[in-house]
Formats: C-alpha cells, sequence, structure tokens
C-alpha cells in the first residue's frame, strides 16, 4: 500500500498511474482491514495491546495536564528557555509554557485510538472518555493518514472553586488527517492545485462535561495495566 502510493506520488513521469491506480484501491482495501488488525483483533486484544504500547506516552500527557492545571512555578522543565532571551520579543519571560505538541508514529496513533474508545472490562472500571458519536466517528475513519490529529484540549472555569473537579474541563478532538489520495497529488500540475493540502477537519469525540480529573483517572488505570511488571528475583518482565 504505502509502496504503491509512494510510486503515484513522486514517478508520475513513468505513465503508470492509471495501472497503479487499480492496484492501489486494491492494496488500500486490504490495508484498511488489515492495518487495524495488527494491533488486536478483538476489543480485549486492542485494549490489552495498547495500554502497553501508549503507557509512557499516556503518563507524559497525563503529567502536562497535572503540570497545565496547577501553579507549581518549581518545574522549571516547562518553563521558556531563558537562555534566548535576548532574541525573544516577550515581556514574560517567567511564565511557563502550556501548549505540547506530541509527534508520534501511526502504530501510537492506532493504538492510543484504541485506548481512549475500548475501555476497562474489569469492576469499577473508568468509562471512556469518549462519546458513542465520537467512537463512531473514530471506527468510521478509513485510515490514518498524513497530519492525523488528537488534540486534547483544557479549559478553566475560573467562577469554580479550585477544589471544584468542573473548574477544569477537557475537550478531545480528532481528525484522520490528509484527504487527498496519489492519484490526485500525481497530476502534472498539481503544484497549482491548493486542495492537495486539505485535511479532515477536527470533530469532537469527547463526552461532555468531561472534567480533567475524569480523563487523568483513565490515564492512570490504562498506565497501570499496561506498565510491565518485573519479577524481583529474576530482573524479568512478566
Amino acid at each position: 500500500h504505502d509502496n504503491v502510493r509512494f510510486d503515484m506520488l513522486h514517478n508520475p513521469h513513468l505513465g503508470l498511474t492509471s495501472i497503479l491506480e487499480k492496484l492501489y484501491n486494491l492494496a488500500k482495501s486490504m490495508a484498511d482491514c488489515v492495518v487495524p488488525q495488527e494491533y488486536g483483533t478483538t476489543i480485549e486484544e486492542k485494549r490489552s495491546v495498547g495500554n502497553k504500547i501508549c503507557h509512557a506516552l499516556l503518563d507524559k500527557i497525563k503529567y502536562d495536564l497535572i503540570i497545565a492545571r496547577t501553579d507549581n512555578q518549581v518545574d522549571m522543565r516547562y518553563m521558556i528557555n531563558l537562555d534566548y532571551s535576548a532574541d525573544l520579543p516577550i515581556n514574560t519571560m517567567g511564565r511557563r509554557i502550556r501548549t505540547r505538541l506530541y509527534f508520534t508514529s501511526e502504530s501510537h496513533l492506532h493504538t492510543l485510538l484504541n485506548v481512549l474508545r475500548f475501555p476497562s472490562k474489569a469492576p469499577g472500571a473508568k468509562k471512556s472518555p469518549l462519546s458513542k458519536r465520537g467512537v463512531e466517528i473514530i471506527s468510521a475513519a478509513p485510515e490514518l493518514c498524513y497530519l492525523t490529529q488528537v488534540v486534547i484540549r483544557l479549559f478553566e472555569d475560573t467562577s469554580k472553586d479550585v477544589s471544584d473537579p468542573k473548574r477544569f474541563r477537557i475537550e478531545i478532538l480528532f481528525s484522520p488527517g490528509a484527504t487527498a489520495t496519489p492519484l490526485h497529488m500525481s497530476e502534472l500540475k498539481r503544484h497549482e492545485d491548493s486542495s492537495r493540502f486539505d485535511t479532515e477537519p477536527l470533530q469532537r469525540v469527547s463526552s461532555d462535561y468531561l472534567t480533567c480529573q475524569e480523563v487523568e483517572d483513565y490515564f492512570s488505570e490504562s498506565i497501570r495495566e499496561g506498565t510491565p511488571a518485573y519479577d524481583d528475583d529474576e530482573g524479568i518482565s512478566v
């Protein structure tokens, strides 16, 4: 699938586009079925594989959410680097950076989405932070293409008490990325067609009135399930 896409994108001068289109359509149909199954064929397997692959990423996101909603001024890892202060026209150099950008692989995207939409079946487990409609949107995505995005937005309602869990609200948005096909991109005048930059719009997939604490608790549960257990005597992961 990826090899055919590469040839269509980068070798249109060979004149094989019409032939490769048929091969691409067949390969894509197969990939749409096979690729998601690489991360588990049942819901239980998808959850288990997702927990194991994503536990470090989820731990980082959870930690960043905690930093973003607290006033811990001691954590210097999230301060602007003062070494470059002379080059930056910023008046408040002591402020913390609250935006986080994570660049990761397709495997982490598939497994992250599986963790979000498939909660644990254990008694008393946390419910998924996604809405029913959100799960449908993710399930209907044809593939995770270039510029696939999972956006977690944190909002603060300053009218609520600092101890009120509803003071910090979370929205989760999703886009499966670029929509242009390799056939479209292989046109000789593609540089004149800005639609090749089109991506699916972000859609909210989280449930209504989702609190930051609920997301952190859900991530904590997944992190615990995905963290390898070690045999103290042998030092071997179980």
